[in-house]
């Protein structure tokens, strides 16, 4: 008899293991490239979009030119099945990973604050050098001196703390750094608050921009390729 429940309760594990699905890790992900992960057994929000991005008379419009984009939206419970580089996604915020013609075209999400040192130095440890980066200031009163250090020791070629021309101290921060590599654009969008410095990550191909098939990114900006 012990022996057969012994067994039973191994056998439960053994199937409790096996159902257990992976957290994505979409750092793992391969851009430009099929899925080798089927997402919807990952998030119950899937939609299809046939066509592109155009504006038209002040609003925008998806005009259909034979574009296939597959769009998988993770909500607040969901973006526990994500991680980026072993780094948990801010269920705040959710996340969107899209395909395009097949292909992973796009990805966008936001890292809990905890996680926004090693989301940095992740990538300026894959990529090197950022390709560009634009500068904003903050008052620098809004700031800890935890947040301060954490941008100079990050980013020293970007921050500065000076007194502004209404004498007043404000922090120089890196707002969106940018990263190209085999036609990706990574980039980073950060948000300094109080004693956090919150991380956006959005990850676009160069097809996906040129095509104009993510809205946000349906050239209504500078070309970030260039």
């Amino acid at each position: 008899m012990k022996t057969k429940i012994l067994f039973s309760s191994l056998l439960l594990v053994i199937l409790a293991t096996a159902c257990k699905r992976k957290v994505v890790d979409i750092s793992q992900l391969t851009f430009n490239r099929p899925l080798d992960i089927d997402l919807k057994g990952y998030t119950s929000r899937v939609e299809n979009q046939d066509g592109h991005i155009e504006v038209s008379n002040g609003g925008l419009k998806i005009v259909d030119k034979g574009e296939k984009v597959m769009k998988y939206s993770f909500d607040e419970k969901e973006s526990a099945n994500l991680k980026f580089d072993g780094a948990g996604i801010n269920p705040s915020f959710g996340a969107v990973i899209t395909t395009y013609n097949n292909l992973l075209s796009f990805a966008t999400f936001t890292l809990t604050t905890d996680q926004t040192a090693r989301g940095i130095q992740y990538l300026k440890k894959k990529y090197g050098k950022p390709k560009n980066a634009v500068v904003n200031n903050i008052m620098a009163e809004a700031l800890s001196e935890k947040t301060k250090a954490m941008i100079s020791e990050n980013f020293p070629e970007y921050y500065k703390e000076y007194k502004n021309d209404f004498n007043t101290m404000v922090v120089e921060y890196p707002q969106v750094t940018s990263w190209v590599k085999d036609d990706v654009l990574y980039r980073m969008t950060l948000d300094p608050v109080k004693n956090n410095l919150n991380f956006k990550l959005d990850i676009i191909t160069k097809k996906a921009f040129d095509d104009a098939v993510i809205i946000g990114y349906h050239k209504n900006i500078d070309d970030p390729f260039k």
